[in-house]
């Protein structure tokens, strides 16, 4: 419509310019015709002046509007009294976000340094276990790598990704097998475990996967305290619990390198450190949980290992573990101002596969040895199968000396049972000889009697027979003897 209106206007203006010229020569109707047109365009253009002016400040304010609202999410700044452009005290330019995201980031790397390199997602294909004990290898597949950077050989550690809440668990160390772009062949790094077994049972399409165990470090769990929350040296002056945090002062506490870490527990009261004294001399608490803010009273120089040694001044203030601290204050070199207990550091790595220790001996260096739970797994294992081949074989002695023992208690029972007898056969041989002696007896009466009774029969006999061979010869005499004379 506008440019309708414009184009009209030439054509009117064309049309007056002919009228007039037409009737220039004396006052006629062309004349008048010729001034009205001038006047029409005249105001014609006078009002699309109107309209251009009009929308010409309708965008000029939509432009100021831009550009203050670009200064202002930009630059921040908003408009002054005067109509000029001034700092906002509530909005950060986007050159002081970047500087400050870009810090924040570094801070964030650095905090999360503890992860080591890892792949937050990738696919894994647990090994199985045949029922002979051999091991098909299982295969882990990273996602969204281009390029993996991992060599056989490499041990990579396992975590479920799921929360803990849902049985998220820790899946176990593997070595590498093959590299194949991203999918790598893996084999258990320790023999499986029937709970190891148990977390294999099923695939597990996300999961976690470290180069390194995570390290437990204070850095990233520490604590820091707003300004003019410090007493005179610098220490925090109210319990960590009725503490606001700041970020900026956290954000300049880390990039100060954390000179002094704080400690996530509450102070320790004093009426309960000689609990702490306790706890340490028994046994039952492990060095180096309790920590002591001390206050030297006399100059004191501590050994450093390998640098100089450190100086302390009177007034200095110092944190040692609560045992070193102890020690100042019983050498009446320092007072303990407070006491603290920090949260033990866990390496797991060192945890499960140990560690090297140096200790200084004087000038030289000596290493000990800190064996992981690998090693004493492997060590257990060991000892729970020849433990458990010495129970077989004391089991198999035992069953030998148990059927030993249930054949001699078969012979005890036999001759337990033949010595029954034997002494039933005994009382009875007693009885027999009791009766054989009685009828020893009789029958000695007897044959006295007999004998007594055989000799007077004999007599008999053998007067008898005197008779007889007296009467036979007093018959008929023999012929070589004289015949007896004839009893009277």
């Amino acid at each position: 419509m506008e440019i309708a209106l414009l184009a009209l206007i030439p054509l009117i203006l064309l049309a007056g310019i002919v009228l007039f010229a037409v009737g220039n020569r004396g006052w006629n109707w062309g004349t008048i015709a010729a001034a009205i047109l001038v006047l029409l365009v005249g105001a014609g253009y006078t009002f699309l002046v109107g309209m251009l002016a009009q929308r010409e400040r309708g965008w000029r304010e939509i432009v100021t509007g831009y550009q203050a609202a670009l200064a202002r999410e930009r630059d921040g700044l908003v408009p002054g009294a005067d109509g000029r452009l001034v700092p906002d005290r509530a909005r950060k330019s986007l050159a002081t976000l970047e500087a400050e995201r870009a810090r924040w980031q570094r801070v964030r790397d650095r905090v999360e340094s503890w992860r080591g390199r890892h792949w937050p997602k990738a696919a894994f294909q647990p090994p199985v276990v045949g029922p002979d004990k051999s091991i098909k290898a299982g295969r882990l597949t990273i996602e969204d790598v281009e390029k993996l950077t991992v060599n056989e050989g490499a041990e990579l550690y396992v975590f479920d990704a799921a929360p803990i809440e849902e049985n998220g668990r820790f899946l176990g160390a593997f070595g590498v097998e093959t590299v194949n772009g991203n999918v790598l062949t893996i084999l258990p790094a320790l023999p499986p475990t029937e709970a190891d077994l148990a977390l294999w049972s099923s695939p597990r399409e996300e999961v976690a996967v470290y180069e390194d165990l995570p390290v437990d470090r204070w850095l990233a769990f520490h604590r820091t305290v707003t300004p003019g929350a410090e007493d005179d040296a610098g220490h925090p002056a109210t319990p960590p619990e009725h503490r606001k945090f700041d970020p900026e002062e956290m954000l300049k506490h880390l990039e100060e390198e954390l000179e002094e870490i704080r400690q996530h527990a509450t102070p320790v009261p004093e009426e309960d450190w000689p609990k702490i004294v306790a706890g340490l001399e028994s046994g039952v608490l492990i060095p180096g949980t309790y920590w002591a803010t001390v206050e030297f009273k006399e100059s004191r120089e501590l050994p450093r290992p390998g640098g100089e040694p450190f100086q302390f001044e009177p007034g200095k203030r110092a944190t040692f573990d609560f045992e070193t601290a102890r020690k100042l204050k019983d050498d009446g070199a320092a007072d303990i101002v407070s006491v603290e207990r920090r949260r033990p550091l866990a390496d797991a790595q060192t945890s499960i596969r140990g560690s090297d220790y140096a200790v200084a001996d004087g000038e030289q260096r000596a290493l000990i040895r800190t064996e992981g739970v690998a090693f004493l797994r492997r060590m257990l294992e060991s000892d729970i199968a020849a433990t458990q081949a010495m129970t077989d074989r004391l089991r198999e002695a035992k069953s030998s000396a148990d059927s030993q023992l249930q054949l001699q208690v078969r012979e005890g029972q036999d001759l337990a049972a033949d010595r029954t007898a034997w002494e039933a056969d005994a009382e009875a041989s007693v009885r027999v000889v009791e009766r054989f002696e009685a009828r020893l007896a009789e029958a000695g009466t007897d044959l006295a009697a007999v004998e007594t009774a055989i000799v007077e029969l004999g007599r008999e006999l053998a007067g008898a027979s005197a008779l007889l061979v007296n009467a036979i010869d007093a018959r008929s005499p023999p012929p070589s003897r004289r015949p007896a004379a004839a009893a009277p």
